[in-house]
């Protein structure tokens, strides 16, 4: 039923920002604990957020179906429930992979993990900043070890918490003011697929009638037998874990390995992927499994030919393939971006010329933001940022390849989430790595280096990223209609980043002083917190220069990329998408999942033509909510329990 006048100017209601705002503080606490204490399937690890859409299951199904059936004008309206959503949306990647668990083991890891043997107080510690890092050896050593009473030196962490919150308000409020830039074209004039959207939107989706307290789609078998699959082979995972005679599930299947073993095709089947794929246009889903198989057989064809190698002056979040196809990859990310901001030059036209004049006949009265606000939103980010690395070390043209090279990867990861659905992915090189390849960190120097060793706590391990939230939440609010007139939802923005930042912080703080942080999460307060360090050791003690082959490799994947584009553009027959190319290296066993998908869609729609397709739409969404849902119910589960480390890997992104 189309949303009401009335309903729409209640959808930024003051329930549905405390809603979505209460929300987000319970996925902060609950992600985060989970990270840290559990360490269960990763709710705020990947893209798909799974987190926020156990929240917003809870919340929908539960919670507002409740107050509808004491009274039906206590439920949220269409509307409100999906600005609450945005707000939970936003908060999943604000935590855990999104910021609040990097940040704190790379701004302490250069203090604790020194040692005599590999010498970081004489080769890394003189040429950090003081000011955004935790100054006291003791403060450091009883954050990791616990505190005697659990007592957290506030004065040793104030005055650097504060520093890096200034850095992250200005990041994240430059990420969503280019994506209302961005909105417009995305979402009305390219109107890209958006399949991370389908599930909420359906979940609220009010049918013929909205006089019923539950949403239609729960009424659906169809959504349960979805649902069924992977609960059931996640809980089978999870019980496991505590009866050993229960039997476990792996959907890994062997690898195929080519050319001699040189390399294989990684085959993976999951659930909540098939079900993101079935909503991902078919040439777009062929795309992302033709580059994959051939980005494998050019990785087996590198060792066969003995030209594998290691590029050893960038970092760990770098060294899982060949820097060749690295720097390919990237390459073919940066003509991507190109070519999205050249496709819709028109729209960016008047977004500048609204912003900068005033034109009464471009309207921007359904953004959140006006042009004026967003232009000059992102234009104050970006300079507070800049100042900000400048002052930790890094020369101005640095830090402008560095920002650049950054928000190329934010602006490509959010288009292909937004276009292709890829839930579980990660950006082929990340900004520090892809500066000291370019430039050579002996010219670089010291200092420098020290500040690209800080920027791994914001710009590297990109597995979930805040602008592909926005992404996607200002493409429900479009679909729901007329919500994001309400510009005070920006509003509700900045509220998520102001609460789910320091409660998720704080948090990890309080558990670091009260059980020492290195019983907590290995990865973070081991692998993260010495990943930065090991990176800039390496460079400090042996600098290199500029790698000119990485350059040509990256000339080589931006004409690959071009050629690709203006293919798709002139041929309709070709088959292939280039979306696919960039993400080709990271998207390992993904690609399986998304070839079934195509194959069911393609089956579907040959046999039962586009009413079947629509009609078997709940079973592909049962599947995306089953294994979300299944992960969140066994962190609860094992919360309760005192298990830990029930990951359910192989059913779940653990």
């Amino acid at each position: 039923m189309p949303t009401t006048k009335e309903e729409a100017r209640r959808g930024c209601s003051l329930r549905a920002l405390l809603t979505g705002l209460t929300g987000a503080v319970i996925l902060s606490l609950g992600s985060t604990w989970n990270d840290m204490m559990i360490k269960g399937s990763g709710l705020a690890t990947w893209n798909w957020t799974p987190g926020a859409i156990c929240v917003f299951f809870a919340l929908v199904f539960v919670v507002n179906t409740g107050l509808g059936w004491m009274r039906r004008s206590w439920a949220l309206t269409k509307p409100e429930l999906a600005v609450a959503y945005v707000l939970i949306l936003v908060a999943n990647t604000l935590t855990g992979r999104g910021f609040s668990s990097q940040i704190l083991p790379v701004i302490t890891g250069s203090t604790y993990y020194a040692t005599p043997e590999n010498d970081w107080g004489n080769i890394i510690q003189p040429y950090l900043p003081t000011w955004p890092l935790p100054q006291g050896r003791d403060a450091m050593w009883h954050f990791y070890e616990g505190s005697p009473g659990g007592v957290i030196p506030w004065d040793s962490w104030v005055w650097p918490l504060a520093w890096w919150g200034i850095f992250a308000l200005a990041l994240f409020l430059t990420m969503t003011c280019i994506m209302v830039i961005l909105r417009k074209q995305w979402v009305e004039y390219e109107r890209l697929a958006y399949p991370m959207v389908q599930l909420p939107l359906a979940m609220i989706d009010d049918g013929s009638s909205d006089t019923a307290a539950m949403k239609p789609l729960f009424k659906n078998w169809m959504l349960w037998a979805g649902f069924a699959i992977p609960f059931t082979l996640g809980s089978l995972n999870a019980l496991h874990n505590y009866f050993q005679v229960v039997p476990t599930v792996v959907t890994y299947l062997p690898a195929i390995p080519i050319l001699r073993g040189m390399a294989a095709i990684q085959l993976r089947i999951s659930a909540s992927m098939v079900g993101f794929s079935y909503f991902v246009p078919p040439s777009i889903a062929a795309g992302l499994c033709f580059f994959y198989l051939m980005t494998t057989v050019q990785r087996g064809m590198w060792g066969f030919m003995g030209w594998g190698s290691k590029e050893v002056a960038m970092g760990a979040y770098s060294q899982y393939t060949e820097p060749d196809i690295i720097h390919q990859a990237m390459g073919a990310m940066i003509v991507l971006v190109i070519g999205t901001l050249w496709i819709g030059r028109a729209h960016l036209k008047a977004v500048f010329r609204k912003a900068f004049t005033g034109d009464p006949s471009i309207d921007d009265s359904d953004e959140i933001l006006s042009y004026r606000m967003a232009v000059g939103g992102a234009a104050t980010g970006l300079s507070v940022m800049a100042v900000w690395l400048w002052r930790i070390g890094l020369a101005p043209p640095l830090v402008v390849l560095l920002l650049s090279s950054a928000f190329i990867i934010y602006i490509a990861i959010s288009r292909t989430v937004a276009q292709g659905g890829v839930a579980n992915m990660f950006p082929p090189t990340n900004p520090p790595d892809f500066v000291v390849s370019g430039i050579g960190s002996s010219v670089i120097g010291a200092k420098g280096m020290a500040g690209l060793s800080i920027c791994y706590a914001w710009s590297v391990d990109t597995l979930i990223l805040m602008m592909t939230a926005v992404a996607n939440g200002l493409k429900l609010l479009t679909e729901v209609g007329a919500v994001h007139r309400h510009r005070r939802l920006f509003g509700g923005i900045v509220a998520v980043i102001l609460v789910t930042l320091p409660t998720s912080i704080g948090l990890i703080l309080y558990l670091g002083y009260e059980h020492g942080a290195i019983n907590l999460s290995s990865f973070y307060f081991n692998n993260v917190s010495q990943y930065p360090f090991r990176f800039m050791q390496i460079n400090v003690d042996t600098p290199f220069a500029a790698s000119w082959i990485g350059w040509v490799h990256t000339a080589a994947g931006a004409v690959v990329m071009a050629a690709l584009m203006a293919v798709q553009h002139h041929y309709l027959w070709w088959p292939f998408h280039p979306l696919g190319y960039p993400v080709s290296c990271v998207f390992g066993g993904m690609w399986f999942s998304v070839f079934i998908a195509l194959v069911l869609k393609t089956t579907i729609l040959k046999y039962g033509g586009p009413l079947l397709l629509a009609r078997l739409r709940p079973i592909f969404l049962g599947l995306i909510l089953g294994e979300a849902s299944v992960g969140g119910f066994w962190v609860v589960v094992d919360a309760i329990t005192g298990m830990q480390s029930n990951t359910l890997r192989g059913v779940f992104f653990g």
